[in-house]
């Protein structure tokens, strides 16, 4: 962050380009003002975006000198690494500020959030820019981050999508996106997230089901992934009626994984 303050600070694109000098202060506020919310960097990607557009179609030399724009640790002159760094950051906030929604049950609001998250992340899986050996190593310009990135931002949208409405079928497809998120980036890998997921799955079923001992299977399952205080309270429920009527034994519950080109399908 203090990385971004300073660049914040020294970066006035009106002393950096020699046209459309009041676009250029208006891109330098933005800038300033980038970090206080989602309205603020979206607005910044925005007019960004445009003087990048205004760039490409002028013929003339239009630059003072070369822009330093830096992101963590790293610094380029290249403008599309500025708006990957923007669309990063963005994502980030979008998601800090989904989570804030989602543990407050606003899982409507938190939708709308995700939902620009997850556009966000294609945009970024698809932006190519020739890159420096200085920058070429970032994990956050790599590929396999940016599809990770892609399938763990779809599993917590459909993580909160199935929150509105207990759905088994959407709970296994968070569960499944994010397993494959952490196998294609494993350095970024969120084993427990996964779980977390996947014991929601198993906890819909089972508070769906009329089979007792589907029921059975799949709560066992979901206890031993996740503590939970609403998971605790139908196990024992299922338990009790199961040592009074059904004397089931639990089993397992196989789960076929997605493969990469599966889970991009489904985002």
């Amino acid at each position: 962050m203090y990385l971004t303050r300073l660049a914040a600070e020294e970066m006035l694109y009106e002393h950096i380009l020699n046209i459309e000098r009041g676009k250029a202060i208006e891109l330098s506020e933005c800038l300033e003002n980038s970090t206080e919310c989602v309205g603020a960097m979206e607005l910044y990607l925005e007019k960004f975006n445009e003087m990048l557009d205004i760039l490409r179609e002028t013929k003339t030399p239009c630059i003072k000198k070369q822009p330093l724009f830096e992101w963590n640790d790293r610094n380029s002159s290249s403008w599309i690494f500025e708006q990957c760094r923007i669309k990063h950051t963005l994502h980030k906030m979008l998601m800090n500020d989904a989570k804030k929604h989602f543990d407050s049950c606003e899982y409507k609001k938190a939708h709308l959030l995700l939902t620009r998250a997850v556009e966000l992340c294609k945009e970024m899986l698809n932006t190519e820019f020739v890159k420096t050996p200085y920058i070429r190593g970032m994990p956050e310009l790599q590929k396999e981050h940016a599809l990770a990135l892609l399938f763990r931002t779809k599993a917590t949208y459909c993580y909160n999508m199935h929150m509105t409405k207990t759905t088994p079928a959407v709970a296994l497809m968070a569960y499944k996106l994010a397993e494959i998120s952490n196998a294609v980036w494993k350095r970024g890998a969120n084993p427990k997230y996964a779980a977390k997921l996947k014991a929601h799955y198993h906890f819909a079923v089972a508070s769906t089901s009329e089979s007792p001992q589907e029921a059975l299977n799949h709560i066992t399952l979901a206890v031993s992934l996740h503590d939970d205080a609403n998971f605790a309270e139908l196990h024992e429920g299922i338990m009790q009626k199961n040592e009074q009527i059904h004397f089931l034994t639990p089993e397992d519950v196989p789960i076929n994984l997605y493969t990469v080109e599966s889970a991009f399908s489904k985002c």
